[in-house]
């Protein structure tokens, strides 16, 4: 039999040690050797991990390298690389030089069993480092495999691992039950001889790793212009045949089908290129090389994205006008009338990312482009999230749910955590729900709507929010500039399926959470944290309807406050409307035309009452407080000229006085399942802002 020129190896994972892959890298595997890693997990991160690892047992130094060709986009923080870790325990110290989908190259470490996980650096790099000299470690990055950038070194102050260590590669899909593929070549300074999984991954991961392979790569896009560029691609092996057709594969962001371009034959390695000339401006593209051999091979390089700029290359005009609330807003406040700017970095040249099926894949596709981008939808529907969060995980990414056609977009049975800086979330309706989960789990222990910790400058505008585990919107932990206004935030799920019991709340500001503003919205049918202000937080509360509550603004030590022109009506309790917990001495808040059903006090003796705001947005202008409860009942709500069912329903019982709890939204009727209805838009080469405002009047304004 003639021996095939491949040389061909499959290891399955399943917890346990698989069969070993000894002499096939041989301490430094030929370029046309790939290793291909499947694993799940929720993470590698924290005090434990979860993932699948390809490894083996050293004593004293070694030196790693690796290239990373792809890794699977599940999660942003879905990762890969090399590591070294003292146990296979889940909890064990180690360290990792890792890449996430991205590209960003980075390290992170434990410095000791069961202890957090910290994290160094973040650079685009395809090559990935790890050295041991003693008691040292290096971590490096690279473009090329030549020339290494330090990441940086620990020493045995930061971790101290014993002579006796696994090292290998590590994939980890960040979400549990869920593979992500991550591809390496040029693997050296270590035989990996067996792989397994650690911790709960729920799936079992694989190794499988072929020798006598094409290999090809993507190249820079070149020569950009508003309908046209030049892709770039090289091949570096043809696997043993005698030639190949290397082309490329390219599609707008978020389409699914590729385009093809046409193809260069090629006898030997080598770079090719091709123009594509069939591209719209202001958008996203995602392209990949390809070589089909001629004896029946193919491979694609690493998928990478660009986008294309606008034909008049223009900025913003000084015309463009701002997002406070003016004379032809429905509203008495404009996303900017808080602390946060809406979108300072959205001009006329931002790309723009079109929703034409309302699916997860469309969405997710869109907010995890890394880069500025402008959302807008040519559908309405309802977008099924699947039971998972759907994170925003990359600065300056702006929803314009207001572009899509009536009834518009609800997303169902998961949340949108805005896990990043300089965005807005407007005019989409957000239902988590219990997602048909029966007993009680912190995994599905949710927010409906959150930003997540440390982030700024964050805009979240006419959202409805409801049927919460956790919190139905919340702002995080050491945020900044964090502005929530025109929401309807409501129906908070009571006794549900959160592991603390009966939970039934409406917004948490995290600790040290500074410049929050909440401004003209509503909080209907939830029992508490309206808002909750926790431990250090600066809040403005401003103009918000409290409706059948028990507690109502909860201040924590530490905070300041200024609480203007709120609406306080129908609560369940004769506590304050304004408290903080008993001996609770420096909860500080100014109160001005606040109003309250019957005797029940605005504010306990626990709060400490200022003569003088501590803080309060420039510009702002807070109405009567008269006029709060029908101003907010008009205009809250993703559409308040266009409300669904779920909307119009839940206002409509606040109007009536109704008082209830919701435990699970079958008892509301369940998920909506809205009508898909479709139109095209064409966005202006001019004028962005002005077109989006239009389109906002026209859901929020009858006479928009």
């Amino acid at each position: 039999m003639t021996p095939d020129r491949r040389t061909f190896l499959r290891v399955l994972g399943a917890g346990s040690i698989g069969a070993t892959t000894a002499g096939l890298f041989g301490g430094g595997a030929a370029a046309a050797t790939v290793i291909s890693m499947q694993g799940g997990g929720d993470d590698i991160w924290g005090t434990a991990d979860a993932f699948h690892y390809h490894y083996t047992e050293l004593s004293g130094d070694f030196d790693v390298a690796v290239q990373n060709t792809r890794i699977d986009n599940v999660e942003s923080w879905t990762k890969a690389g090399p590591m070294v870790r003292e146990s296979l325990d889940p909890d064990a110290k180690n360290v990792m030089v890792r890449r996430r989908p991205n590209g960003e190259a980075s390290m992170q470490y434990r410095p000791e069993d069961g202890a957090e996980t910290n994290s160094v650096g973040g650079t685009p790099a395809d090559w990935l480092r790890l050295a041991r000299s003693g008691d040292t470690i290096e971590t490096y990055h690279s473009t090329d495999g030549e020339t290494w950038t330090s990441i940086t070194t620990l020493g045995g102050d930061d971790i101290s691992l014993g002579d006796s260590v696994y090292v290998g590669l590590a994939v980890t899909s960040h979400l549990s039950g869920t593979l992500a593929t991550a591809t390496f070549q040029n693997l050296s300074g270590v035989d990996p001889d067996r792989n397994r999984d650690i911790g709960d991954v729920d799936v079992a991961g694989s190794v499988e790793s072929t020798a006598g392979v094409p290999l090809v790569s993507t190249g820079d896009v070149t020569a950009i212009a508003s309908d046209a560029a030049t892709l770039t691609g090289e091949l570096s092996d043809l696997g043993g045949a005698d030639s190949a057709a290397c082309y490329f594969e390219y599609r707008e962001v978020p389409t699914e089908s590729w385009n093809t371009t046409a193809s260069t034959e090629r006898s030997s390695p080598g770079a090719f290129s091709v123009e594509a000339d069939d591209l719209t401006d202001r958008r996203y593209y995602e392209v990949r090389a390809v070589a089909d051999t001629a004896d029946g091979d193919t491979a694609r390089g690493a998928v990478s994205t660009f986008s294309t700029p606008n034909p008049s290359n223009s900025k913003a005009p000084d015309s463009a006008g701002s997002d406070h609330a003016g004379p032809d807003s429905a509203s008495q406040f404009g996303p900017s009338d808080g602390f946060a700017d809406a979108a300072p970095w959205l001009d006329d040249d931002t790309p723009v990312i079109v929703i034409t099926e309302p699916t997860r894949r469309q969405l997710e596709k869109a907010v995890t482009v890394d880069g500025e981008r402008l959302v807008v939808f040519e559908t309405s529907g309802t977008v099924d999230l699947g039971v998972r969060d759907l994170p925003i995980p990359y600065d300056k990414c702006y929803i314009a749910g207001q572009t899509a056609p009536s009834p518009g977009v609800t997303l169902v049975r998961g949340r949108v955590n805005v896990a990043a800086s300089d965005c807005v979330l407007q005019h989409v309706r957000v239902r988590l729900g219990d997602a048909g989960i029966e007993e009680p789990t912190e995994d599905w222990a949710l927010d409906t709507v959150n930003t997540a910790d440390e982030t700024e400058n964050n805009v979240i505008d006419h959202v409805s929010a409801s049927w919460s585990v956790d919190e139905c919107l919340s702002v995080g932990y050491e945020t900044a500039d964090t502005t929530v206004s025109n929401c309807l935030v409501a129906e908070a799920l009571d006794d549900s399926v959160h592991p603390k019991g009966e939970h039934g709340y409406g917004s948490l500001i995290g600790n040290d959470a500074t410049n929050v503003a909440m401004l003209g919205n509503v909080w209907a049918f939830n029992t508490d944290r309206h808002p909750r202000l926790k431990e250090g937080t600066e809040s403005v509360v401003v103009n918000n309807v409290m409706y059948d509550f028990e507690d109502g603004t909860w201040l924590d030590p530490d905070t300041e406050a200024s609480i203007v022109g709120n609406a306080y009506r129908n609560p369940n309790s004769d506590k304050a409307n304004v408290f903080a917990e008993d001996d609770v001495d420096t909860a500080t808040a100014y109160l001005e035309d606040n109003v309250t059903d019957d005797d029940v006090p605005m504010v306990d003796e626990n709060v400490t009452v200022v003569d003088e705001r501590p803080l309060w947005p420039d510009g702002l202008a807070a109405m009567p407080s008269d006029r709060t409860f029908e101003h907010n009942l008009e205009n809250v709500g993703a559409r308040p000229a266009d409300r669904t069912a779920t909307d119009e329903r839940i206002l409509e019982h606040v109007e009536l006085g109704a008082s209830y709890l919701v435990d699970s939204q079958k008892q509301v009727g369940g998920y909506p399942d809205l009508p898909v209805n479709s139109h095209e838009l064409n966005v202006p080469n001019g004028g962005t802002r002005q077109w989006l405002r239009s389109w906002s009047r026209r859901v929020e304004s009858p006479d928009g």
